[in-house]
């Protein structure tokens, strides 16, 4: 326990802030000729007029995401422009172009998709369609799984697993692929393999420079690993057991690791890279998954065992040693917010399924919680600027009664067979909505049927996966999201300001790059 006078080492930094915002490219304009006539010049500030308002309309877009078949809603918001097809690593560059056009906004420079196809290969795909990649093309035999942006969003970790002569699996590894210009054999990608403690979970460091993964270990034990993401070093292991979930401090030196022993009890604690534990036996876990460390690196979240039994989150100052406690459920599933010092959080009932509940907003300076939806949420996930979470509901649940929602604007049904009963009452297994913090509003984006890898793997563990694999575009303006559509996995982007959601390749999950 940490009593209120201790201070926990390390972790307060009041000069760490935020990412600066991306760089922008300029446009650069042609000269016009002189002795150009005036009648041409008049004609060519008409068609000047025409271009701008064309390109601003084709560059106001909301960014494009998604796997498959380009859905009928494509043509409202990108015309009838199609998905450039697949090439093996690199792209044919845009031709400049020839006609004076007014400045418009370009795209951000990464602003990439990685995704699972249908193959189980990875690609990687620009959000207006271009430049789709194939990277793991030459793999043969290796399937792979969840792939993992670097914060500094130009390097990709895969698991890979390889299938042995006859069935069965022949081992498993840890890819690191550059998405701009990988090259040479897969194999020169590979910074980590065991035929039997195959790794299936994977956390970039916040500086780009770890990978933190958890791989099998016999007697049904799970080892948390460290290894450097350019693979200049073996892997280590920092400790085993059965479950693990953690949160990187910002400057990517310890970790807040919930580890379990494979039985009933739980511990809390800080682990450096060395593996040596800073600060152990931080609280009585209560019933939880992920726990956190504010984006100031200040405070720690966490649920801890109440006297009556049950969970409360937990909030420790780890520059004054001050402990907090609030609302107590019987489990409990937190996040905090990238921006700022707040906790979205769910207390799952007693007679419920854990870490279901309704979604509340704790404000961690004034200590005052704020309802924010009474629906079950299943899973929330905060948007990269701060403003908005999305969260998952069941689809049949009551329509949504947000603290202060605006109307609930339902969009067409995905995933379901034509003319099932579902579809025709406009629902999917699941409701995706989004709701700003500060004002309470929310808005019904659609209802959808998950794809397999989705709602088994990915969704169990939302507050795990929400720290290292990100579902909203850099800019908070869209959601990217698998579905089964017509027996076939898509990947949709859904613009959370209300346009219709739009698909551009198959696939079975996908994750947006951070920047």
């Amino acid at each position: 326990m940490v009593q209120d006078d201790e201070r926990l080492p390390g972790l307060y930094d009041p000069t760490n802030d935020p990412d600066a915002p991306l760089g922008r490219r300029s446009s650069g304009c042609n000269c016009l000729f002189i002795g150009i006539t005036l009648l041409l010049i008049v004609s060519l500030l008409g068609s000047s007029v025409l271009a701008y308002f064309v390109i601003t309309r084709r560059t106001s877009r909301p960014p494009i995401s998604s796997l498959g078949e380009q859905a009928e809603a494509l043509s409202v918001i990108v015309g009838a422009a199609t998905a450039a097809p697949a090439t093996v690593v690199a792209a044919v560059p845009t031709a400049a172009a020839t006609i004076e056009a007014p400045p418009v906004t370009p795209a951000p420079e990464i602003n990439r998709i990685a995704l699972i196809n249908n193959d189980g290969q990875i690609e990687t795909i620009a959000p207006n369609g271009d430049n789709r990649r194939i990277l793991t093309l030459d793999s043969d035999a290796t399937a792979f799984q969840f792939p993992a942006w670097a914060p500094d969003s130009r390097r990709l970790a895969v698991v890979g697993g390889r299938t042995a002569v006859g069935g069965g699996t022949a081992g498993g590894g840890i890819y690191v692929l550059d998405d701009a210009a990988r090259t040479g054999a897969l194999g020169d990608d590979l910074i980590y393999f065991s035929a039997d403690r195959t790794p299936f979970y994977l956390f970039w460091s916040p500086d780009s420079h770890n990978l933190a993964f958890l791989a099998n270990h016999p007697r049904n034990t799970v080892g948390l690993n460290v290894v450097p993401g350019d693979g200049t070093a073996d892997s280590r292991l920092l400790a085993t057991g059965a479950p693990f979930y953690w949160d990187w401090s910002e400057d990517g030196r310890r970790l807040l690791v919930h580890a379990g022993d494979g039985r009933t009890d739980h511990t809390l604690s800080l682990i450096e890279l060395d593996g040596a534990t800073e600060a152990a036996n931080l609280a009585t876990p209560g019933d939880f998954q992920a726990p956190g460390i504010g984006r100031s690196g200040r405070y720690l979240a966490f649920a801890e065992q109440a006297a009556d039994g049950l969970s409360a989150l937990v909030v420790v100052d780890t520059r004054t040693g001050e402990r907090a406690a609030y609302e107590s459920g019987d489990s409990l599933a937190l996040g905090w917010s990238p921006t700022g010092d707040q906790i979205a959080f769910t207390n799952g009932a007693i007679d419920g399924h854990p870490y279901w509940g309704p979604l509340r907003l704790l404000d961690v300076a004034t200590g005052d919680i704020r309802l924010v939806s009474s629906r079950t949420v299943l899973a929330f996930f905060w948007s990269p600027d701060g403003r908005s979470l999305a969260f998952l509901t069941l689809s049949g649940d009551a329509d949504d009664d947000s603290v202060n929602a605006s109307a609930p604007r339902k969009q067409r049904a995905l995933g379901r067979p034509a003319g099932s009963a579902a579809q025709q009452q406009g629902q999917g297994f699941l409701s995706l909505a989004v709701v700003d913090v500060a004002t309470g509003q929310g808005l019904h984006l659609l209802d959808f049927d998950p794809t397999l890898a989705y709602v088994s793997q990915f969704l169990p563990y939302f507050d795990q996966y929400a720290l290292s694999h990100r579902i909203w575009s850099p800019d908070s303006s869209a959601i990217v999201l698998p579905v089964r559509e017509d027996d076939t996995s898509v990947i949709l982007v859904v613009p959370v300001g209300g346009g219709q959601p739009y698909q551009l390749a198959e696939g079975e999950i996908a994750f947006w790059s951070f920047k």
